[in-house]
């Protein structure tokens, strides 16, 4: 059953402002439309950027919200080139211009990591937030597999000697002999 009482606004964050660098789209990114749009667009520039993600995910987050409520709306927020003042200036103005057209009660924050984070006390400052969600972009199968690999193989207690043993023992000597363990650590890695 819907709650007719709550206004909700889904907020994905481009604080570096990926959107309007890279894809000239720029910010607050009002709507579903305007948010498939933009992420699309961005998207089509850099295929490995992750706020176009976040941006798609932000629009699914808002189709999941209105199944909740009854008045739900999604923006994307940029910020500046680079992270700081003049980035959260710029996402403060945005929220207060949408903010303006749409009156939110309670935000969901939908970002692509930590650094997106940083508007949690600007949201905040207006309504709370209800939900969050962090987006994060699947790796290649052969980069997940050998860090698997890796991983699993250094729980191996031979090979965690030889990884850690090794480097260890040979720190050692040098801090111990100064110059004779120079020489000798040196003659380990050569006859390695």
């Amino acid at each position: 059953m819907a709650d007719k009482t709550k206004s909700v606004l889904v907020v994905a964050v481009d604080r570096d402002d990926d959107f309007g660098r890279k894809a000239k789209v720029s910010g607050p990114i009002l709507g579903r439309k305007a948010n498939l749009n933009a992420a699309a667009k961005l998207a089509l520039e850099d295929p490995e950027d992750s706020d176009s993600n976040c941006t798609f995910a932000a629009v699914k987050k808002f189709q999941e919200a209105k199944k909740l409520y009854a008045n739900v709306e999604v923006v994307t927020l940029t910020g500046a080139g680079k992270f700081g003042l003049e980035s959260d200036k710029r996402i403060n103005e945005q929220l207060d211009n949408v903010l303006e057209k749409f009156p939110a009660d309670a935000f969901i924050l939908v970002t692509d990591g930590a650094e997106d984070d940083q508007v949690i006390p600007i949201l905040q400052s207006r309504a709370p937030i209800i939900s969050k969600e962090t987006v994060i972009v699947k790796q290649a199968k052969e980069i997940e597999s050998t860090y698997y690999a890796i991983k699993e193989a250094l729980k191996d207690p031979f090979l965690q000697k030889i990884v850690f043993g090794i480097p260890g023992i040979l720190l050692l000597t040098i801090m111990l002999l100064p110059t004779i363990g120079t020489q000798l650590v040196l003659g380990g890695f050569g006859v390695f």
